[in-house]
């Protein structure tokens, strides 16, 4: 038998140990694709759609194919050392991982939401909740939209204020919808809404065909605002007052030589055009000019007292003549019953031309009114002039009263002594000792202590201000308010009718005066408009992190000392004594 030697040049290798056409290490990161764009659809579309299948059915044969190729790795990947020693390890990876994608699918379809800000920035403070989750169960309460005018820079300040705004729309049960529009691509619209920089947002109600009322939009400056739960405020108090729905109406009594509401023939601001356009545009009331006749006609569809009204006042704005018995009978009817009444005497006195003046009794100082009201209300107009020859604009029979009333609601705002109202030839009004049952009366304006009254009209007539002896000396009450809290009635007397007039307005050059401020507040007070639609203070709960810290000069220094010099030279000896410990030592020889 011969023996056979096996020729070494011959290929022996196994068809199993060959390599494989496709290296299989291409499979595992083909299957790494599959699982990315799985996971990525996961993550980004509202559903788990085809794509996202596709790609977990290309990862799953990516593997398969890798364990065909190379069977010895994947028997290995279960069997090898990493898996005897770290097997747990990647068990454990495996199931957090899965679960935290379980997590995540379930929290991301529900509509939680946690504040983690300090001091929950970006929820609605508990005031704002009640009042704006009063507005989903009102059908008459309008749409309010949100039209917030960021551009490029701002998207971190977008992402912000959308979790503001869904919990605005979430609470006010779909009333409130907001939109997001840059300024620079649409700047026509912020120009319509009066955007004066990006970053400000426009409150606008919605009328029933869903168009926006942008005559009368809001606008809320996030930049004037010194923190964030005071922007919340600011942004509750402006869509409250947009939702209101109350019809409130002022009357203005048509007289002899009084202030006309519009038309101004002088063309020097002698109108209220100014206090017209706030109470018509910003509070949403109907104005209208009335004559007596108008009121006291049995044909007049104009009802002081029509229940279906929210409030009304009838305002008399001067007058050169007395009212007639008939016409005083039908205003104190109104009053008797409840009736508001704001009343801006004219002086008893009243310039025909540059040269001549007519001495003349006005309608404040007609003896019907006197009487009606000092018999009612505890105070009347006095036949005089109040001069003031320190507190004065240009003149000192225009004085200027910056004594107001800070308790009062239509002075409290101006109070202080910085702001001042101007009384053109102004009566003084006096305030009975006594009053009449049920009948409360507060002084709003005073002039100054310098001030003095005169009665001798013809020597104000000649321009002589000087007082005489005698003059009664001041100051006086140039503005009060009554109310009666068996009726209702309110009613607020001023002395002077250049109260409502332009020409003080601040806008016309009347910095600092709060005429057209204190007429507006007026009527607000007299028709409960301030009780209508009341302001929201949103309150956030004091934080121990906010409670100051108060440290004296000794202890100042050691702070100082401990900060700046002790720790930082503390931590370089460490770290040298470190270094001395472990440098290299010479063996001993």
């Amino acid at each position: 038998m011969t023996d056979q030697t096996p020729n070494p040049e011959l290929n022996n290798t196994p068809v199993g140990d060959q390599e494989p056409f496709v290296p299989p290490v291409y499979m595992l990161g083909l299957a790494a694709v599959g699982l990315i764009v799985a996971l990525f659809v996961l993550l980004t579309q509202p559903s788990f759609n085809v794509v996202g299948y596709g790609g977990l059915a290309f990862a799953v044969l990516a593997l398969i194919a890798w364990v065909l190729l190379a069977p010895d790795q994947a028997k290995g990947v279960l069997t090898g050392r990493a898996v005897r020693f770290g097997g747990l390890s990647i068990i454990v990876t495996i199931l957090l991982t899965v679960t935290l994608v379980i997590v995540f699918t379930l929290v991301r379809d529900q509509s939680w939401r946690v504040d983690l800000t300090e001091r929950s920035d970006f929820t609605l403070a508990e005031q704002s909740r009640q009042a704006i989750g009063g507005m989903g169960v009102d059908p008459e309460i309008a749409q309010i939209k949100l039209i917030a005018f960021y551009d490029v820079s701002q998207a971190s300040l977008r992402d912000r204020d959308t979790v503001l705004f869904d919990d605005y729309a979430e609470t006010s049960g779909g009333k409130i919808t907001y939109e997001f529009v840059d300024p620079d691509r649409n700047p026509q619209q912020a120009s319509a809404y009066g955007i004066e920089r990006a970053g400000q947002i426009a409150v606008v109600a919605l009328d029933a065909a869903g168009e926006p009322d942008i005559a009368n939009a809001e606008i809320v400056n996030p930049f004037n605002v010194a923190s964030q739960s005071d922007y919340q405020t600011q942004m509750t108090n402006a869509i409250l007052r947009l939702s209101a729905s109350g019809d409130f109406r002022a009357y203005f009594l048509s007289v002899t030589d009084g202030i006309p509401l519009i038309d101004d023939p002088s063309g020097q601001g002698a109108s209220m055009s100014l206090l017209n356009n706030a109470l018509v545009n910003q509070f949403g009331w109907t104005t209208q000019e009335v004559t007596p006749i108008e009121l006291m006609s049995p044909e007049s569809e104009i009802d002081l007292d029509d229940p279906t009204i929210d409030g009304s006042v009838l305002v008399i704005p001067g007058g050169s003549r007395p009212l007639s018995d008939d016409e005083m009978a039908f205003i104190a009817d109104y009053v008797d019953d409840g009736g508001d009444l704001i009343i801006f005497a004219s002086p008893n006195f009243q310039a025909q031309s540059s040269v001549s003046t007519t001495d003349t009794t006005p309608l404040a100082l007609g003896e019907n009114l006197s009487t009606y009201l000092t018999d009612n209300f505890g105070m009347h107009f006095v036949n005089d002039v109040v001069i003031d020859p320190q507190l004065a604009f240009q003149t000192p029979i225009i004085p200027v009263a910056v004594d107001l009333n800070a308790d009062s609601f239509i002075t409290a705002p101006f109070a202080g002594g910085q702001l001042g109202m101007v009384f053109e030839i102004p009566h003084s009004i006096q305030i009975s000792d006594v009053l009449p049952t049920n009948v409360s009366v507060s002084e709003l304006a005073r002039s100054g202590p310098q001030s003095y009254a005169k009665t001798d009209l013809d020597a104000v007539l000649n321009g002589e201000f000087e007082q005489g002896e005698g003059d009664a000396q001041g100051p006086f009450v140039l503005a009060a308010s009554a109310e009666n809290a068996e009726t209702g009635a309110r009613i607020v007397l001023f002395g002077s009718p250049s109260i409502p007039v332009d020409a003080y307005a601040p806008q016309t050059g009347g910095s600092g005066i709060v005429n057209i401020d204190v007429a507006a507040a007026s009527m607000v007070w007299t028709t409960n408009f301030d009780q209508f639609i009341s302001e929201v203070t949103v309150l956030q709960q004091a934080l121990p992190q906010d409670t100051p810290m108060f440290a004296d000069q000794s202890t100042l220094w050691i702070i100082n000392l401990l900060t700046i010099f002790v720790l930082p030279i503390g931590v370089l000896l460490v770290g040298v004594w470190v270094w001395w410990r472990g440098r290299e030592r010479e063996p001993n020889r």
